[in-house]
């Protein structure tokens, strides 16, 4: 086998193994609950934000008798 063709299928062999093999990606996730229990309907706010580097999920949730 000629020496260009052995590198090309090391080369994508390579590729293959750590395309399978990296990592997930990084999640930051944070969570701030501040509801009653009984609270059948707390009010919340979601939000979300994935750069592809890194990711951040941050939600907040609260009662309507905390709020006032």
């Amino acid at each position: 086998m000629p020496r260009r063709k052995r590198l090309l299928l090391v080369a994508g062999a390579v590729a293959l193994v750590v395309a399978i093999a990296r990592p997930s990606p990084p999640r930051a996730d944070f969570e701030l609950l501040m509801h009653r229990v009984g609270d059948t309907a707390p009010q919340q706010v979601h939000a979300a934000v994935d750069l592809g580097v890194l990711a951040i999920s941050v939600l907040v949730t609260w009662s309507g008798g905390i709020a006032h």
